[in-house]
């Protein structure tokens, strides 16, 4: 009798033991279902995070090997741009143009040449950094003397000649070509208004020349 007790005792005490085992087992048993939700929730953040991200673009034009429209990175310089549009070309002048200028979105970059340098009529006599989103060398021209016009003395952009309209300040040969061309393609000029029509000339170069032109 004595003997079947303990060994009635020992199968309680094993099954104590396996009851205890069996109940870790399943509490310490990783939550799959848990770590699946964790995992997609990150997965969600980490795309919501790449969607919303803004992408800075600027426009960069004249004498690089590649002008068009390029993304650029946070901190990225003028510099930086240039290499992204091939680089300079060879005719390229970058004296009045601060090449350590941060970009900013929907910059405008113009590059001129050597040549459309040396055809304004008035010394490039400012610094490099030229303070506008447009970076060009007609925003570093110093008018120094005013000089008053009379109608006799404007030039008829519908009738002037290549050289009549490279005597303009600003306007270089190939400009004076593009306003030609644009001439032949679209018929006379309406208003002084329509020469920004033309490709290369921006609201800065057209306030420096409205006064000396006409229609």
């Amino acid at each position: 009798m004595k003997k079947i007790l303990e060994n009635k005792y020992k199968l309680l005490i094993i099954g104590a033991i396996l009851v205890l085992i069996i109940s870790l087992i399943y509490y310490l048993k990783p939550d799959n279902d848990t770590n699946e939700t964790n995992e997609l929730s990150l997965l969600e953040k980490t795309t919501i995070k790449t969607t919303n991200k803004t992408k800075n673009y600027i426009d960069i034009k004249g004498s690089v090997k590649k002008p068009g429209v390029y993304e650029f990175k946070e901190n990225d310089r003028v510099i930086d741009a240039i290499k992204l549009a091939g680089g300079l070309t060879k005719n390229a002048n970058t004296n009045n143009i601060n090449l350590s200028q941060k970009l900013t979105s929907e910059m405008v970059i113009y590059v001129y040449s050597d040549s459309e340098i040396k055809s304004q009529n008035n010394p490039l006599t400012c610094d490099t950094i030229c303070k506008t989103e447009v970076i060009e060398v007609n925003n570093c021209i110093e008018n120094t003397q005013e000089t008053k016009t009379n109608n006799s003395e404007l030039i008829n952009i519908n009738k002037a000649t290549i050289s009549e309209l490279d005597s303009l300040d600003g306007i270089g040969e190939s400009k004076a070509q593009a306003i030609i061309d644009y001439r032949e393609q679209n018929g006379n000029f309406k208003s002084i208004d329509d020469l920004k029509n033309v490709s290369g000339i921006g609201d800065t170069l057209f306030e420096s020349i409205k006064d000396k032109i006409t229609v």
